[in-house]
C-alpha cells in the first residue's frame, strides 16, 4: 500500500476537486429550498438563499433548475413523490384501511412540511400568478377526494359532498399542526389517527350497506 504521497501528486489532486464540476444531489437542492422558503416566504426567498442552503452556486441553480418559481414547482413535485401520494389514494375495497393511510400520509406531510405548505398557501393568496405552482398537489387532492367518492358510490359512505367529508377527515392534522407550532409537547399520535378514522366512519358508514368493509 502507498503512503508516500508526493507535493506534485497533492497539488494534481487539490487541482483535480477544485475544476471537477460537483454532482447535484436534487433531493438537496430540493430541502434547500423547501428550509428557505419556509424561513423567509416564497415572496422573500432568493434564489442566492437557496444555493447557499445548498452549498452549490446560484448559477448552478438556473443552469439546472431554472427561476424561483420553477424551483419551487420541482420541490413541490418532490414532495408528493416522497410522500407517495399515489399509492395513498389507491383504493382496494377496504374503507377503513384506505382511509387510515391516506390520513397517516397527510399527517407525515403536514408534520416534515406543515411550514412550507402553510407559507405557500397565504402566499399564493395575494400571488395569484403563482395558481400554478399547486397544478399536481391539485391534481393529487382530487384523487384522494375521489377515493372518498368511490365508497360513497358504492353505498358504503353515506352520501355528502365530498370536500366536507374531506375536511373532516383531515382537519384534525391540520388543528394538531398549528397547536404543535403554539405548544410543542402537543402531539398527534398515530393511535390517535386510527381512532379518528374508526370514529369518522362510525358516523358516515352506510347503515344500509352490510358490509362496512
Amino acid at each position: 500500500m502507498v503512503t508516500n504521497i508526493t507535493f506534485i501528486e497533492k497539488c494534481s489532486i487539490l487541482f483535480l476537486v477544485t475544476i471537477m464540476p460537483k454532482v447535484l444531489d436534487d433531493e438537496q437542492i430540493y430541502r434547500a429550498v423547501i428550509q428557505t422558503v419556509s424561513e423567509n416566504g416564497y415572496t422573500g426567498a432568493t434564489t442566492k438563499q437557496m444555493a447557499a442552503a445548498a452549498d452549490v452556486s446560484e448559477v448552478t441553480l438556473f443552469r439546472k433548475y431554472g427561476n424561483k418559481e420553477q424551483l419551487v414547482k420541482a420541490s413541490i413535485s418532490f414532495i408528493i413523490g416522497q410522500a407517495d401520494l399515489k399509492s395513498a389514494s389507491q383504493y382496494s375495497g377496504n374503507v377503513q384501511a384506505d382511509l387510515t393511510r391516506l390520513v397517516k400520509t397527510f399527517h407525515d406531510i403536514a408534520d416534515e412540511y406543515g411550514e412550507f405548505f402553510s407559507i405557500m398557501i397565504f402566499e399564493l393568496q395575494r400571488h395569484l400568478d403563482l395558481l400554478d405552482l399547486v397544478d399536481e398537489p391539485m391534481d393529487m387532492f382530487m384523487a384522494l377526494m375521489g377515493l372518498i367518492t368511490r365508497y360513497q358510490e358504492e353505498g358504503i359512505l353515506v352520501k355528502e359532498h365530498p370536500m366536507i367529508a374531506w375536511v373532516s377527515l383531515v382537519s384534525p392534522i391540520l388543528i394538531a399542526f398549528n397547536m404543535n407550532k403554539v405548544v410543542p409537547d402537543f402531539e398527534l399520535q398515530i393511535g390517535d389517527i386510527d381512532n379518528h378514522v374508526t370514529n369518522f366512519l362510525a358516523g358516515r358508514l352506510n347503515k344500509s350497506s352490510k358490509s362496512s368493509r
